[in-house]
């Protein structure tokens, strides 16, 4: 199994200490290969999703993560239900919001990326996803912050 290391954190930037975890998942995964991402816990998976979730949502919301092809990754694995546990309350919520958003439209927005649409096009036909990419933008500061804390509080789960 592979060792990693908590990287510091700084409570001014719970989002840097998540990013930074997260990127050494994924450096060992590339340096690892195919069978890497089966190494990694599910603590570590649920991390991997979320940084992915943010890191889309926080560039150009829902749709631009629907585009670049993480609806399935993010909607159609417990990531919600993973957050709970680690007592994230707001966007458990707002992930199952744009998981039913996904349900209908997902596949047309899929299409229209892969097809060239540009994101802001998709946007103006997929104006449903408005209020989930709000209330992920007035959640995101505090939510990143309570997972931050979840991995001090539980560091060998993301670690080891």
């Amino acid at each position: 199994m592979p060792k990693f290391t908590l990287p510091d954190y700084t409570p001014q930037d719970p989002a840097a200490f998540l990013y930074r975890l997260s990127d050494a998942y994924l450096a060992f995964a590339e340096a690892e290969g195919e069978t890497a991402m089966d190494k990694l816990n599910d603590e570590q998976h649920t991390l991997l999703a979320y940084c992915y979730l943010d890191s889309q949502v926080q560039e150009g919301g829902f749709i631009q993560l629907i585009a670049a092809g993480y609806g399935e990754y993010i909607f159609m694995n417990p990531l919600a239900d993973s957050l709970r546990r680690w007592r994230i309350k707001p966007t458990p919520k707002i992930i199952e919001q744009a998981k039913a958003l996904y349900a209908e439209h997902g596949a047309d927005i899929e299409a229209l990326a892969e097809a060239g649409e540009s994101l802001d096009n998709i946007r103006t036909r997929f104006n449903d996803f408005e209020e989930p990419d709000g209330d992920y933008y007035e959640a995101a500061d505090e939510d990143l912050a309570a997972a931050a804390a979840y991995i001090q509080a539980n560091p060998a789960k993301f670690i080891e």
